[in-house]
């Protein structure tokens, strides 16, 4: 007689930490760690579900996509003028609107990313020890200007007009660059996007390359976060350090040797089938009348904001 599997038991229920448990657990880090992980797999996962949307944006071809990023990249760079580079911060938004792209959410990331890099990393040069010119909020005041060897130290030490100019201008070219990027990103699958570094003569092997590690990551995620639940579903109260130190090294070991038995048997599967070492990428879509006319719009965008 045939036992048959109560259903119950075939019914499958999404894993919701204890957060509060966590917190008060040894695992606590290694719980973080895990979730942390499995956010930034699920953003990958919602970028690759953004990049197919049923958007004219989002087929444009990618070799075009490609030459706008290098392009638009290079008249962030050329422009010196806060006008146009806020032009370009407009143009980027209105990108992000016709792609029907998470505006909001996106872009608190890529601000956290400008004000980190393109803000406080830039902010001493708005004063007039880097930028010499009139000072608009004064910090220091000495008794007589000093010099020290090469330097010179000036009586009033604050922000300048010049300085705080040099400041917007790298954060908007910073915001630019990272927007303009993300939009790309966020637009064009990823497999796509590194077929179209042909244009530049980067070789099939190294993009094949770059393709099966993208993929791995998954894969790899996957694996820990598979094998850290099975670990933590057979464990009991708190444990010792020492035995922590013990099972964490012993789940890392496991799962190297989980991955390299993952490559030997893919490349035995590639020879298998014929591989010979020479990587041949698959031919992609060709170029539409759209993809001409969004070549010429961002071609077009960019004279024109040169000749502000």
């Amino acid at each position: 007689m045939k036992s048959k599997i109560p259903t119950y038991l075939q019914e499958s229920e999404a894993f919701q930490p204890d957060i509060q448990g966590m917190r008060r657990s040894r695992f606590s880090f290694l719980d973080k760690t895990i979730m942390n992980s499995a956010r930034t797999v699920k953003a990958v996962y919602l970028q690759a579900e953004n990049a197919t949307k049923d958007n004219f944006i989002h087929h444009i071809h990618p070799k075009v996509k490609f030459i706008s990023l290098i392009y638009i990249a290079v008249i962030i760079s050329l422009v010196s003028n806060l006008t146009a580079q806020l032009l370009i911060t407009a143009f980027i938004m209105l990108l992000f609107l016709l792609a029907q792209l998470n505006i909001i959410q996106v872009y608190r990331k890529i601000f956290f990313l400008a004000f980190i890099f393109g803000f406080l990393v830039v902010l001493p040069a708005s004063v007039n020890l880097i930028s010499p010119g009139k000072i608009i909020l004064n910090l220091i005041t000495f008794n007589r200007p000093y010099n020290f060897w090469i330097y010179h130290i000036p009586q009033n030490i604050g922000f300048t007009h010049e300085g705080l100019q040099v400041v917007c201008m790298m954060f908007l070219r910073v915001l630019n660059s990272i927007s303009f990027a993300m939009f790309i990103v966020f637009t064009t699958s990823f497999p796509a996007f590194i077929k179209s570094f042909k244009l530049i003569g980067v070789p099939d092997t190294f993009l094949m390359v770059i393709s099966l590690a993208y993929k791995y990551i998954f894969i790899l995620s996957r694996t820990i976060e598979e094998t850290y639940l099975a670990l933590k579903s057979r464990l009991t109260g708190n444990v010792k350090n020492s035995n922590l130190r013990k099972i964490i090294s012993g789940r890392i070991f496991f799962i190297f040797k989980r991955s390299i038995s993952s490559y030997e048997n893919t490349y035995y599967a590639m020879v298998s089938r014929g591989y010979t070492g020479n990587v041949k990428l698959g031919l992609s879509a060709a170029f539409t009348a759209k993809d001409f006319i969004a070549l010429v719009v961002i071609i077009v965008f960019g004279l024109g904001i040169l000749l502000i």
